[in-house]
């Protein structure tokens, strides 16, 4: 259940307005872009409260979160520039935004809310000299060549 986002105080607000004007469930739900059962979920929040104030979320339980959506944009772009890097080096790079948060809270962050998984780097054989002299001879034999010769090939 739940895994939706909240509506924004103005979407509540344009509900609760439209309902005072008396429209349809239905219409209001198209306008605000909502389920029917989402604006009868707050009509009903508002009658109960007595039909004064727009209603309001409720305080959501438990701890609020040590990283916030700026420290995950921040993480994400090191990672793109630089792959290779640990979770500890990224703590350590950042320690003014990560100082109150562990490395494994790091990894998780990375792993969960940026979708970074951990991969081993393929092995790949180095260029060897004879590939670079191959690489060189390939590069000559076909300098001469013009651009309507390089549309033949596939």
């Amino acid at each position: 259940m739940g895994g939706k986002k909240d509506l924004t105080k103005d979407q509540i607000k344009v509900i609760v307005s439209l309902h005072k004007a008396e429209r349809p469930f239905e219409e209001i739900a198209k306008i605000v872009g909502v389920t029917r059962r989402c604006v009868q979920k707050w009509v009903k929040k508002f009658r109960d409260d007595g039909g004064v104030a727009t209603p309001e979320h409720k305080n959501r339980p438990g701890r609020e979160r040590k990283t916030s959506q700026r420290t995950l944009n921040v993480m994400k772009r090191q990672v793109d520039a630089q792959p290779q890097i640990t979770a500890r080096e990224l703590k350590e790079k950042n320690s003014q935004l990560l100082e109150c948060v562990s490395i494994r809270t790091v990894q998780r962050c990375l792993h969960d809310n940026l979708e970074f998984r951990r991969r081993r780097a393929r092995k790949k054989p180095l260029t060897t000299l004879r590939h670079q002299v191959l690489r060189v001879g390939f590069a000559k034999k076909y300098l001469h060549w013009d651009m309507p010769k390089w549309q033949q090939v596939l």
